[in-house]
């Protein structure tokens, strides 16, 4: 008998098992994505760079044989919320060069969080540092389109931020 109050059995999840029930599919960033909500029902916003949808939002999953989401950019802000497996570490830097390291995970009491702001603008990498998989979501705002991507070199952050040369160097692409 299953009993409603029972909490979920995540632990026993496989990394297949969450790719094949949530239909995600390899990101050309690292990892696993799908695409869950866009609000395409609502009239859109007027950008800089076009109209966009109000927001966007996917699930987002690294792997331990897919484990490291280099160094990108985006226009809009962007929330992650975890959701299961081991804790993601993000690493930011911001427009004016702070660096800033986040570990989203479910451990609240050793200083995880269970959710991140992330800003348009801020250069921002992910890892998996342990475990077999780590699954978040993320909200964009307004919706994220291919087009607003920016994809940054290393050597481009690199000028840019010498002051972060040992992790620009070591979780930025190579062009």
């Amino acid at each position: 008998m299953n009993n409603q109050n029972s909490p979920p059995k995540t632990e026993a999840l496989t990394k297949e098992q969450v790719i094949t029930q949530l239909n995600l599919e390899h990101h050309f960033e690292g990892g696993y994505f799908r695409q869950t909500f866009k609000a395409e029902h609502r009239d859109k916003v007027t950008t800089a760079r076009g109209d966009r949808t109000t927001m966007t939002a996917i699930y987002y999953m690294l792997t331990d044989n897919n484990n490291i989401d280099h160094f990108h950019t985006k226009h809009s802000d962007g929330i992650e919320f975890y959701h299961l497996g081991a804790p993601i570490t993000y690493h930011m830097i911001y427009p004016d060069g702070e660096y800033k390291k986040v570990v989203v995970g479910p451990d609240i009491l050793n200083g995880q969080q269970l959710q991140l702001a992330v800003p348009g603008g801020t250069y921002k990498a992910a890892e998996l540092t342990s475990g077999t998989f780590g699954l978040v979501s993320e909200a964009v705002a307004p919706g994220w389109e291919m087009e607003d991507m920016i994809d940054v070199s290393q050597d481009e952050l690199l000028s840019q931020f010498p002051q972060h040369k040992v992790i620009i160097e070591r979780l930025a692409n190579i062009k």
